[in-house]
């Protein structure tokens, strides 16, 4: 029940427009469905390109996002290769719902802001740009809007996304 309420909440969340993500396999289905393809989340996950960790455990890992929205935006993915909503095994995504609960939690405490954006986007047309399924973990601030990030844009800078990660992390506990 937990995770049908949450599933909702996510859905109704309206699409970023999508620019799929550089590292992308160049023949990544686009849709609701299509075999897994390289991208760069996969890469992460096979230590091939860094990322800021803020948690990981044997099914999930949550990470900074290197264009954020707001500070703090954070990703969480499942290990398993699972390109959207509709591939992924409910028993990943109820845990991957619970530990998006709790880094929401654990945002809330380290950077106090006003909300919590939760977001899953599956498929091009909901604006999903890498095809590996996730969740959008970002913090908002009244009066402050989201930024309007791109691809084009250079990477935000690791070390201070390491200084984030390392705080969110600490407020795990």
């Amino acid at each position: 029940m937990r995770t049908t309420i949450a599933l909702a909440l996510l859905l109704a969340a309206a699409p970023a427009a999508a620019e799929v993500a550089p590292g992308s396999a160049s023949d990544t289905a686009t849709g609701l469905t299509g075999a897994y393809a390289d991208n760069p989340f996969a890469r992460i996950l096979a230590g091939k390109l860094p990322a800021a960790k803020v948690y990981e455990d044997r099914t999930v890992l949550a990470f900074m996002n290197i264009h954020p929205l707001s500070t703090g935006d954070l990703l969480v993915i499942p290990k398993g290769h699972y390109r959207t909503l509709i591939d992924i095994p409910r028993p990943v995504l109820d845990h991957l719902i619970d530990v998006t609960q709790r880094l929401a939690k654990a945002q809330m405490k380290a950077l106090r802001p006003d909300g919590i954006f939760i977001r899953q986007n599956s498929g091009e047309a909901a604006g999903q740009t890498v095809f590996h399924f996730h969740m959008h973990v970002t913090p908002q601030w009244k009066d402050v809007p989201l930024a309007q990030t791109s691809y084009k844009q250079s990477a935000a800078d690791p070390k201070q996304l390491a200084a984030i990660a390392a705080k969110i992390h600490a407020a795990m506990r």
